[in-house]
């Protein structure tokens, strides 16, 4: 996939995720993007009362492995048997969960859990995993590792490198646009740019464009 079309699939899934990351941290006190956050919050949940088991963060972690599951199964059948309507399934039920988290205010929070997985399984299985919206650690990780490679990369190969960084910074720097949006705007009617978004997706699908 070329480097237009991947940085234009990372700019709106990154800022996205950003906006829900934070929206779930500040509104709902919950890392809704990724599950390194949960085990945190479990692991400090089980100290902090004594040693009893979090069952409900154990259900946020599990919503988030149905998530991917949930996007890689249909991903994979669209692959086997393309029908455009299983392209369609992944953000119609995202556009139906940030509709319903708008009008209740206070969501169901495994639902955003589920819904932010799915985003993000979506976006990797169809850029076979170069764009990973909310996985900041591991794309930080990778960044330093591409960026040390440079120096010893021959300059025919150095191009492919010169994209995955670029995919990798852009990732990055939408995300924390995201964040930044829902830093300044703290209300659940920011689900409704999630809504535009994945309308947006919908019709991108419809028109072969994704």
């Amino acid at each position: 996939m070329k480097l237009k079309r991947l940085i234009t699939i990372a700019i709106p899934f990154s800022i996205i995720s950003g906006i829900v990351n934070i929206l779930g941290i500040k509104l709902l006190g919950v890392v809704t993007t990724n599950v390194t956050g949960l085990f945190s919050l479990g692991v400090q949940w089980w100290s902090d009362n004594e040693h009893q088991f979090p069952f409900t963060l154990t259900i946020y972690i599990l919503s988030y492995l149905l998530g991917s599951f949930f996007s890689s199964w249909w991903y994979h059948s669209y692959q086997l048997v393309p029908k455009m309507w299983k392209k369609l399934i992944t953000p119609s039920v995202n556009l139906l969960i940030v509709l319903v988290a708008y009008l209740m205010k206070e969501p169901f929070i495994p639902s955003l859990v589920f819904a932010m997985s799915n985003h993000n399984a979506f976006a990797s299985n169809f850029t076979c995993a170069k764009v990973k919206p909310s996985q900041l650690t591991g794309l930080v990780m990778d960044l330093g590792v591409e960026l040390s490679k440079l120096k010893f990369t021959s300059p025919e190969s150095r191009g492919c490198l010169w994209d995955s960084i670029l995919t990798r910074l852009t990732i990055i720097v939408f995300f924390t646009i995201g964040a930044v949006i829902a830093v300044a705007n703290q209300t659940m009617s920011l689900m409704l740019v999630a809504a535009v978004f994945y309308i947006g997706l919908i019709i991108s699908v419809l028109s072969r464009k994704f």
